[in-house]
């Protein structure tokens, strides 16, 4: 039973920050910022909120600031719009899955193509 409330919490959040995150000063420019998931600790007390960037390096860490500088207001925002008692930690991470998925899949291409090169020459 708790954890389908955990489940709806967590999807309530996610949207609720996403709203309050497009208000946020800076946030679009140079990169674009997703939000890809969260996690709710067994208390209730800490939401991790995962991201990702695309852009450079340069961008992520920007976006790293300005969504830790903001993490404060975003959770005040939630507090006052969603009227819940009690309201986690907001705690931005980081995820690079979509990254590390690029990466494998450029890995499955190069296979592929020395695959396909192998077949025309039989010989090697």
């Amino acid at each position: 039973m708790g954890s389908k409330r955990n489940e709806r919490l967590k999807e309530l959040f996610l949207a609720e920050i996403s709203q309050a995150l497009r208000n946020v000063n800076g946030i679009n420019a140079n990169g674009i910022l997703t939000l890809t998931g969260s996690e709710l600790t067994k208390d209730s007390k800490v939401l991790y909120v995962y991201y990702s960037v695309l852009g450079t390096e340069d961008d992520r860490r920007r976006k790293a600031l300005i969504l830790n500088a903001n993490s404060r207001e975003v959770r005040s925002l939630l507090f006052k719009r969603l009227r819940l008692k009690n309201v986690p930690e907001l705690v931005f991470k980081f995820d690079d899955t979509p990254e590390k998925a690029a990466h494998l899949e450029n890995l499955f291409k190069q296979i592929n193509s020395e695959d396909g090169k192998k077949d025309e020459n039989p010989g090697s």
